[in-house]
């Protein structure tokens, strides 16, 4: 698999530099995309050349993925991604029912009969309804859009969890915030924004999660007209290269697709004239310009189940498992904090 995207995507006619453009596009694929670890990129110049950009400008941007922590560059071979794409495993009962019979086999082979057993798993499920929960802070772009990707979060959390919710703005401009992070057993925010939250909370114990497209844009997407004129429309600049793609994934069949940004002088001109109306997460604004009757939706992302069951999960699980054992001294993961410190803060 190779990265590969349609030198149309970047739109020169665009009051957003091509650089910026650049950058959007490739961070938006390689945090949200499918590329495995290791797929080895198009050069400076071959990037450049498709792309119809100057090399300097190309360069640049991969200087600031690689800053990013989204790919790496190795001397004298090229750019190649460094992120791994997590494998969901089967959810439902089914899945279950396979754990339930795991579980029972080892038990046997331990010599623990099924009373016993009962017996430990009512005695796990009864601790962890007694005891303390970690402090969760998300870090959001936009409030509102935050508090629903918690809603969907939460239901791998443990009912004494509490998690909260700071925006990026906010934790800049107030130390309040950031110290309320710092105190955080965890501090969860999107993939790609990683190394910008480690960069102003740094000694946070701080972990990025890979988002996908939610079924229902998915679903919205497919079901447009491929007669349709469309518009997509984003609320930051760094995405509006990434627009026309995120439509044409799920709706191929749609070839008049205009984007724009949602404070360009121009942008009720194109929402105007288009027969669908597509926003990114934040722009919800732009809905006033939209004419009755036509179609409208977000473009919602939400968090990716895999991501919430093979990683967040077990990092939860260890900052428990540490908390409830002081003999397992500090918490595992950068800017830990000492057992001590946590204890104090439980009796608090």
């Amino acid at each position: 698999m190779a990265l590969a995207f349609d030198p149309s995507y970047i739109d020169k006619s665009l009051p957003v530099p091509v650089g910026r453009q650049l950058y959007g596009l490739m961070s938006y694929l390689l945090s949200h995309g499918d590329l495995p670890k290791g797929t080895k990129l198009p050069s400076v110049r071959q990037m450049a050349r498709d792309v119809g950009i100057a090399q300097a400008t190309v360069s640049q941007v991969y200087q600031d993925l690689r800053d990013a922590g989204l790919l790496e560059m190795r001397k004298g071979s090229g750019a190649y991604t460094c992120l791994s794409i997590p494998q969901q495993s089967d959810h439902g009962r089914g899945s279950l029912r396979t754990d339930i019979e795991i579980l029972l086999n080892k038990a046997e082979r331990l010599g623990i009969n099924r009373m016993t057993l009962v017996a430990m798993v009512n005695a796990q499920a009864q601790l962890r309804r007694t005891r303390s929960g970690l402090k969760i802070v998300f870090v959001a772009v936009f409030e509102g859009p935050g508090a629903d990707y918690v809603d969907e979060i939460r239901p791998v959390l443990s009912p004494s969890d509490r998690i909260s919710i700071v925006t990026f703005d906010h934790l800049r401009e107030n130390e309040n915030a950031r110290k309320r992070c710092l105190d955080a057993d965890i501090v969860l925010t999107f993939l790609h924004r990683e190394t910008e939250l480690t960069a102003i909370i740094g000694g946070a114990n701080i972990l990025g999660l890979r988002f996908i497209p939610s079924n229902n844009t998915r679903k919205a997407l497919a079901s447009i007209d491929p007669r349709a004129r469309v518009a997509a429309i984003t609320q930051l600049e760094d995405y509006i290269a990434i627009m026309r793609p995120s439509v044409q994934r799920f709706a191929p069949h749609v070839a008049d697709i205009r984007v724009g940004w949602s404070y360009a002088p121009d942008v009720e001109a194109v929402i105007t004239e288009s027969d669908v109306v597509i926003y990114a997460t934040g722009a919800d604004h732009i809905t006033r310009l939209v004419r009755p009757g036509v179609p409208c939706f977000e473009y919602r992302h939400t968090p990716d189940p895999a991501v919430l069951e093979n990683e967040l999960v077990p990092r939860l699980t260890k900052l428990r498992e540490a908390l409830e054992r002081p003999d397992m001294g500090a918490r595992e993961g950068e800017g830990e904090r000492s057992t001590e410190l946590h204890q104090g803060e439980m009796k608090q």
